[in-house]
């Protein structure tokens, strides 16, 4: 092997990213050159130093065969580490949120479809667990032919790595690095980008000497150097022909080096093959076709030769400088493949991967490893391979690697497939377009997919649930309301009731109809479902909405109990549908916050164990949403920012911009202006709001802030037109009421107190026929601002007292400091301050700051000496910290916490020792004491912070502002 020439710089930098990943600073080295400057040199110098620093070395080089094949590279990176270990060790390693890159490893059941983001984070807990028994390196030659699955787990890791012993070193070429994943991974902020040169005349002088094993004349040097361009591949290529011609390395032989000029690498590789025995060049032309590390029994049955001749041959390959030096059958150089593989004739490359497909179906061989030489056969129409590709397709959904599955099923629709598998291709296709996030592929397929409708419209039916989502994302809303109308049509002549009614829900989503309309269109199906079954449960949940919406909360508890009945089934069986978050949100209306809580934390588990980052979002902010009603607004705060940072891991932009309204109503209540203005501003919500009911969180949320910040123009603008969408909507109690409330009270605020009086006495005669105390409170006190005097005073003590019975501990101190600020300025400041303490305790509680400093401001305007509002000892936690230490205390480790919340161990272990220090404690045994009293002495319910999620077409309206 050539010595390294004129790579000191990149050593150094090597060397750096080791001792740093050694002292636990992960970080990433990106080795970006054309090919034949020596990357792959470069990495394994690295590997080897690693080695010698004392880590673990995990290696893989990507190859061109298997671009396509669903974490080819991750494989070859952790299956070595895997390999070796007996099942307990292997269990330990892949516990937790790590075995969900089982798929990923080949070593899970490929009927179980596991989604991508948790197939991406599996793969980061693995690569922890391994750094965590010892510093780790993983090293990857051939960036550039990166299966896309492998590019998103290596990409996965990127913003963790700084806090791992762990090194990733990618090296790649700069024209394939300029795009897509790997572009984004290479152009790191924190990557080390080397990029070594060519070589100096002076150190292609050196290497053509220990090459040639003399120093060549110097003006031989300086044409050998001017014919490789100082590239040290090629200069070494053209000193093994010169080797092999017997060229002395002489002044009068730079005519004759000019003649041999390595113009192309195929010319000097193909020279040298030409003089190897027949067998060589037969195993060579089987390795170029089956690939590096090939097995050299099926090499040999591809050849044709027996085993022992195999080997020989392998032998001549090694010291040709074909085949690298190691007892694999791999190629020394990925050039030195791609000029032999330029070699075959398009035909012959193609039979070529036929035969390798037969030989391996006969030894058994996966699905996916068929399929990667079917890519590179011709069209034959045989179903045979139609099928396997469809196969391969499943087991690459399975595992979470979408894009190769569409790389298997668009050649299996294009073999052609027989006439009866192309709908099971189609199908596939779609699953794997939404998962894959593909706008090409949906351009592409969708004519086919719509001809296959034509000829069978009982399709329809069956794919229109999945297909108007794929036309959804890709911006076809429109086509997809009109394929659902047409699909409903077909169930119906078929006398399919219950799809036709299911697909009636899912329009439903799409074509904005005011409640009334909506209930108009399902009313007739609902006699006609099944009565125990996935509609009904479906049914039970729209019902839940409409009687949210216009009725009673008992009513809308008694159909969210039947829509949640056999254990919340229904998270399970609506998956695609935003349906099941509906009865959750009639239960929090209802003020039934502990049973909706029960829901929730099922709707979690489920969302868990599928890996599924929709329904994880969805139940993420579920739970956010029922901690704001219950008013603990630091849960509420970090479990809105964990739906968030699910929803921008997995790019769902709608749930992202409604995460950050959500979050910037929860910043105000907790008296951070600043903070949720931040949040509007960098969710692009500052300019117009769609009028889709999903959207109307934005208007509630930006209300709130501009009334908080006195911009009051501004605030009516937004709560006004929201009380007018939700009348088009036809939405006449919740959310509506607090729609309708919050225009009450900027009406008031601006002066238009006659308008003012009609919508809370509106609110308030609903709220009373909705029978459930939150929201009557809330109306009682809007109803107060819009009076005076005696009036004021006696709303605001129905408010107090039909609040006691209320699980909305913020609201509860907003009325109370109200009921304490009208007495203060009535002049009974004896009668307001306990009122004020109290909401000054159970505000700070609560974590409202902007409440806390009123009853404290109030409370200081009594004459009485007040402690300061500020948060101290649990209340001074962050939400983060705050997080962390409630799942602590419940007995998780740092490691599942951490899996749990989607951060590192470090990152728990630096929330817990803030929070140690805040609380005066030492360790993890003292957390349940010290989060359970408040600082007033009273006692809390904690409720858990396992996070909140994005539930579209239920989602809560803030409580309007103050």
């Amino acid at each position: 092997m050539s010595a390294l020439l004129e790579r000191e710089r990149e050593l150094t930098e090597l060397d750096a990213a080791i001792a740093g990943a050694c002292a636990g600073a992960g970080s990433l080295v990106v080795i970006e050159a054309p090919a034949g400057l020596g990357k792959t040199r470069l990495l394994q110098t690295a590997r080897e130093r690693a080695d010698v620093a004392g880590m673990r070395v995990l290696a893989a080089r990507a190859t061109e065969l298997e671009r396509d094949f669903p974490f080819a590279l991750v494989r070859q990176l952790f299956e070595p580490a895997l390999a070796p270990l007996d099942a307990a060790a292997r269990e330990t390693l892949l516990e937790g949120a790590a075995g969900a890159a089982r798929g990923a490893l080949g070593i899970a059941d490929e009927r179980a479809s596991v989604d991508s983001f948790a197939v991406l984070h599996g793969i980061y807990w693995l690569a922890a667990a391994l750094a965590d028994q010892q510093p780790l390196l993983l090293a990857v030659d051939d960036a550039h032919w990166s299966d896309a699955a492998s590019l998103d787990g290596l990409g996965f890791l990127l913003p963790r790595l700084e806090e791992l012993p762990l090194l990733l070193v990618l090296a790649c070429r700069p024209d394939a690095a300029g795009a897509g994943k790997l572009a984004r991974i290479a152009t790191d902020s924190q990557a080390r980008r080397l990029t070594p040169r060519v070589l100096s005349p002076g150190a292609a002088g050196a290497l053509l000497a220990e090459q040639l094993g003399q120093a060549p004349a110097a003006t031989f040097a300086a044409t050998c150097h001017e014919l490789s361009g100082g590239n040290p591949f090629l200069l070494c290529e053209l000193a093994r022909t010169l080797a092999t011609e017997r060229i002395a390395p002489a002044a009068e032989q730079t005519e004759r080096v000019r003649e041999l000029a390595p113009e192309r690498v195929s010319r000097t590789v193909q020279v040298r093959l030409a003089r190897l025995s027949v067998a060589a060049q037969a195993v060579a032309r089987a390795v170029v076709v089956l690939g590096d590390d090939a097995d050299g029994r099926l090499v040999a049955a591809f050849a044709e030769l027996d085993e022992a001749v195999v080997a020989r041959a392998a032998d001549e390959l090694r010291a040709a400088a074909i085949l690298d030096p190691d007892a694999a059958l791999r190629f020394i150089h990925p050039l030195v493949r791609t000029a032999l593989d330029a070699e075959l004739p398009a035909g012959e490359r193609a039979g070529a991967h036929a035969r390798a497909v037969e030989l391996l179906r006969a030894r058994g061989a996966s699905a996916q490893r068929l399929a990667t030489h079917l890519l590179a056969t011709d069209a034959r129409g045989d179903r045979a391979a139609a099928q396997t590709l469809l196969e391969a397709a499943w087991a690459a959904l399975a595992s979470g690697a979408p894009r190769s599955a569409t790389a298997y099923l668009r050649r299996a629709l294009h073999e052609p497939a027989p006439d009866d598998l192309r709908p099971r291709i189609l199908s596939s296709l779609i699953t794997a377009g939404i998962r894959a996030s593909d706008a090409e592929l949906f351009a592409s397929v969708l004519p086919e997919v719509l001809s296959a409708l034509e000829q069978d419209p009982s399709l329809r039916v069956r794919w229109g649930p999945k297909l108007t989502i794929w036309m959804i994302l890709n911006g076809r809303a429109g086509d997809a309301q009109a394929l659902l109308e047409h699909a409903i049509e077909t169930a119906d002549e078929q006398g399919d009731t219950d799809a036709a009614f299911r697909l009636e829900a899912q329009l439903n989503l799409l074509a904005r109809r005011s409640l009334p309309a909506a209930r108009a269109r399902l009313l007739p199906y609902l006699d006609r479902i099944p009565p125990d079954g996935p509609s009904a449960r479906l049914a039970a949940a729209l019902e839940s909405e409409w009687h949210t919406f216009d009725g009673t909360a008992g009513d809308a508890v008694a159909a969210a109990r039947r829509a949640l009945a056999h254990e919340g089934r229904i998270f399970i069986e609506q998956p695609e549908f935003f349906s099941p978050g509906r009865p959750v949100l009639a239960l929090r209306y209802a003020d039934q916050v502990d049973e909706a809580k029960r829901a929730a934390d099922r709707a979690l588990a489920y969302a868990r164990q599928r890996g599924a980052m929709p329904e994880l979002v969805a139940a993420l902010w579920m739970q956010g949403a029922l901690a704001w009603w219950r008013g603990d607004l630091a849960v509420a705060e970090a479990d809105v920012r964990h739906a968030f940072d699910v929803a921008r891991l997995g790019r769902l932009a709608p749930a992202e911009q409604v995460a950050r309204a959500l979050l910037a109503g929860v910043l105000v209540l907790r008296g951070e202006l600043d903070a949720a203005e931040r949040e509007i501003e960098a969710g692009g919500l500052t300019g117009h709001v769609p009028e889709v009911f999903v959207f109307s969180i934005v208007l509630a949320a930006r209300g709130q802030l501009r009334f908080e910040q006195g911009r009051l123009d501004e605030a009516a603008a937004d709560l006004l037109e929201l009380d007018r969408l939700s009348k088009g909507w036809g939405v006449i109690g919740a959310p509506a009421p607090p729609a309708r409330i919050c225009a009450a009270r900027v009406l008031a605020a601006v002066g238009e107190h006659e308008r003012a009086r009609a919508k809370a006495e509106a609110a308030l005669a609903h709220a009373r026929r909705w029978g459930a105390p939150t929201l009557l409170g809330h109306a009682l006190r809007t109803l107060a601002m819009t009076a005076e005097g005696a009036e004021r005073l006696t709303a605001l003590e129905e408010a107090v007292a039909v609040l006691e019975d209320s699980p909305a501990q913020l609201v509860r101190a907003e009325a109370l400091a109200d009921l304490g600020a009208a007495l203060r300025r009535a002049n009974r400041r004896a009668d307001a301050r306990p009122l004020l303490r109290e909401a000054l305790a159970l505000a700070r509680r609560c974590g409202a700051g902007g409440v806390a400093r009123r009853a404290s401001d109030e409370l200081a305007a009594t004459g009485e000496r007040v402690r300061r509002w500020t948060p101290i000892g649990v209340e001074s936690l962050t939400p983060s910290e705050r997080r962390v230490a409630e799942l602590a205390a419940s007995g998780m480790t740092n490691r599942q916490l951490a899996q749990t919340l989607f951060v590192t161990v470090k990152t728990i272990e630096a929330h817990l020792a803030a929070t140690y220090d805040k609380l005066g404690i030492r360790s993890r045994r003292e957390l349940p004491a010290a989060l359970e009293p408040d600082a007033a002495g009273g006692s809390r319910t904690r409720t858990s912070v396992r996070t909140v999620a994005f539930e579209a077409t239920a989602s809560a309206i803030p409580p309007p502002p103050r």
